[in-house]
């Protein structure tokens, strides 16, 4: 196990595998899952994310980012289960703040705007009620905007 340091947190290092690696800062309520690997099997990839879902049992995950930089492979089912499964379920224990990094290659971008469409055709655009999905840069853009807004907050 090892900790990240970004900025002035330190996020502790909850899960590894071959395919994921997840850090959580309690300060921020934030946790960083990152995809180690080219390609992840659906099984794999369901694995880390009901893993998640065991941990927001025990700990408050208010923000939540999906670092997708190391995939080469767009799998429509993974993807179909995370939007239309998974964050409904993950919804209920608070964490409604999703953000994701997509690799920067310009084919991947339009396969996972094409996989939502596909989804939101097939179970309707109420799937993502309560939830927001933002993309961002890097993990650094966010942790620096949450801790300014720690630090104005009354």
């Amino acid at each position: 196990m090892t900790n990240l340091p970004k900025h002035k947190y330190e996020f502790n290092e909850i899960y590894r595998d071959q395919y994921f690696t997840l850090h959580f800062n309690k300060e921020l309520a934030l946790a960083i899952c990152t995809a180690d690997s080219e390609y992840v099997p659906i099984n794999e990839f369901k694995k880390v994310f009901l893993y998640i879902s065991e941990f927001t049992k025990e700990s408050i995950i208010n923000h939540f980012i999906f670092d997708k930089r190391n995939l080469r492979t767009f799998h429509q089912p993974s993807m179909e289960w995370y939007y239309a499964i998974w964050k409904p379920k993950i919804k209920k224990h608070g964490l409604v703040a999703h953000y994701k990094i997509l690799p920067k290659l310009e084919w991947f971008t339009k396969a996972v705007e094409a996989g939502k469409h596909e989804i939101f055709q097939k179970y309707g655009t109420d799937l993502l009620i309560g939830i927001s999905v933002n993309y961002i840069n890097s993990t650094d853009e966010l942790i620096l905007q949450l801790d300014k807004e720690k630090n104005t907050s009354p």
